[in-house]
């Protein structure tokens, strides 16, 4: 089996649908604080004749698919990472006007991602804002863009097999809405416990069937 086919289905499993969710706050993360943060994002359909009609024709169909993100605050407005999904990686820049410390905070995020089974690049990039409700919860929400292989309508070739030369371009966008959750705030706590939670609600707005996505990260 050649390599190209091993990613071509480890694609097709995992990752259907990745512009959808980032599980980045609107908050910057202050100069020289590192985290990684590992998410699992569920597509869940609002009818259940939807979810049977999209995965028999598998158009607009998604699963579940997983993601790992590396970031440093560069300087206290400025994040730079890496994620990390199960069709490629790629770089990500955020910048925010506030302090990482200020109560509300407005973001603009931009990243490339290299997508291996197509051997292209994708393009995505958010607007967010949130706001700190004491010294652990926060809201955010954000609108999301992304233009890259459509990853939701991979193409077959005769054999019933992606063909990922034939897959087209899109864009994407979606709303989301995210609440975190710190649960360690200082050193006194053992470095075993996660720094924070964090859940959200995606809303494609690009796609023709109607569903949210529903995301869960953990911060370390």
């Amino acid at each position: 089996m050649s390599s190209k086919t091993v990613l071509a289905a480890a694609a097709s499993l995992i990752c259907v649908g990745c512009y959808y969710g980032t599980m980045q706050p609107a908050h910057t993360l202050g100069e020289n604080h590192i985290t990684a943060t590992g998410s699992i994002m569920l597509p869940a359909f609002l009818e259940a004749e939807e979810r049977a009609e999209a995965e028999q024709s598998g158009v607009d169909y998604l699963e579940p698919y997983p993601s790992l993100s590396l970031a440093s605050g560069a300087t206290d407005n400025v994040d730079i990472g890496i994620s990390v999904y199960g069709y490629g990686l790629g770089p990500f820049l955020k910048y925010s006007p506030m302090e990482s410390s200020s109560p509300a905070a407005v973001s603009a995020l931009a990243g490339v991602g290299y997508v291996l089974p197509a051997g292209v690049i994708s393009v995505r990039g958010s607007l967010a804002a949130g706001h700190r409700l004491g010294r652990r919860l926060q809201l955010y929400g954000a609108w999301d863009v992304g233009y890259g292989p459509d990853l939701a309508n991979v193409p077959e070739n005769e054999e019933g097999e992606d063909d990922w030369d034939a897959i087209g371009n899109t864009t994407s966008q979606a709303l989301r809405l995210g609440v975190g959750y710190e649960l360690r705030t200082g050193p006194e706590m053992s470095g075993y416990v996660p720094e924070s939670v964090a859940f959200e609600l995606t809303v494609p707005l690009d796609l023709s069937r109607d569903m949210v996505i529903a995301g869960l990260g953990v911060t370390y």
